[in-house]
Formats: C-alpha cells, structure tokens, sequence
C-alpha cells in the first residue's frame, strides 16, 4: 500500500513540476506570509478543507517547516530558497511519513509531506485531494 502511495505522490509531483508556478513576493515562515507555503494552505481552505493553525516544527527533511493537520491527516510543509532544493528535499521527506499512508510531493519551492496517523483517510482521498489542490 505504501508503495502504491508512494508512486501515486511521485506521479503527482510530477504533474505539479508541468504545471504554472506562481513567483514568490513574500517567504516567511508563519502562516500570514504570503509566500508559497500559506498559497498551499489558503487552496486547501478555499476548497472546504479543514486546517489547524501552523506551527513551527523541526524535521530533519527541512530547516524553514510548519506543521498543520488537513482533514485530520498530518502535514509538514517546509519552504525552501528555491525549486532545485525543495526537489532535493522531497525524497527524504518520506521518512517522516514513515510506514503510515502517506505522500510527499513538491510545489514550486515547498516541500508538502502528509500522513495519515489518525487513520482518518484509509483510502487516500484526502492525501489525493491535497495534493490535487496544492499545485493550483
């Protein structure tokens, strides 16, 4: 099952390098920045999505990350300087998923890494949602 989720983030990931990326005015690290990573978070509660408060996290994946909860399911995003190095990143970031349902994936210069803890998404609709949201 992990695999199949692993490969389903990589496909999506790669959807998302083809798609527009929008530039980057701001880039800090709290949740009323209007930098790349409050984009994602901002598309997941236009389309109804429920998500805590970010808060800041230390992952070994990224040293600029927040941490929220989307629909009960866990993410990180962690912010990078540039594409390139979110790309680098992406990788490593599924060892924070670990064993658990999970994905992570690229947009533009962050990093969005989501497992299902909880169990709240047994099918993955909710980690397909996010990611489906996060690179409009």
């Amino acid at each position: 099952m992990r695999q199949h989720v692993w490969i389903l983030g990589l496909a999506f990931a790669a959807l998302a390098a083809c798609g527009g990326k929008k530039d980057d005015a701001g880039g800090g690290s709290n949740a009323t920045d209007s930098g790349p990573r409050a984009d994602v978070v901002e598309s997941w509660k236009k389309a109804g999505v429920t998500v805590t408060p970010l808060a800041p996290v230390t992952v070994a994946f990224g040293k600029d990350c927040q941490s929220t909860t989307a629909n009960n399911v866990d993410v990180v995003l962690c912010q990078y300087g540039s594409d390139d190095e979110a790309k680098a990143a992406e990788k490593s970031s599924l060892d924070w998923v670990g064993s658990t349902t999970g994905a992570s994936w690229v947009q533009g210069k962050v990093v969005i890494a989501a497992a299902d803890r909880k169990k709240a998404d047994p099918n993955g609709r909710t980690i397909n949602q996010l990611m489906k949201l996060a690179k409009k």
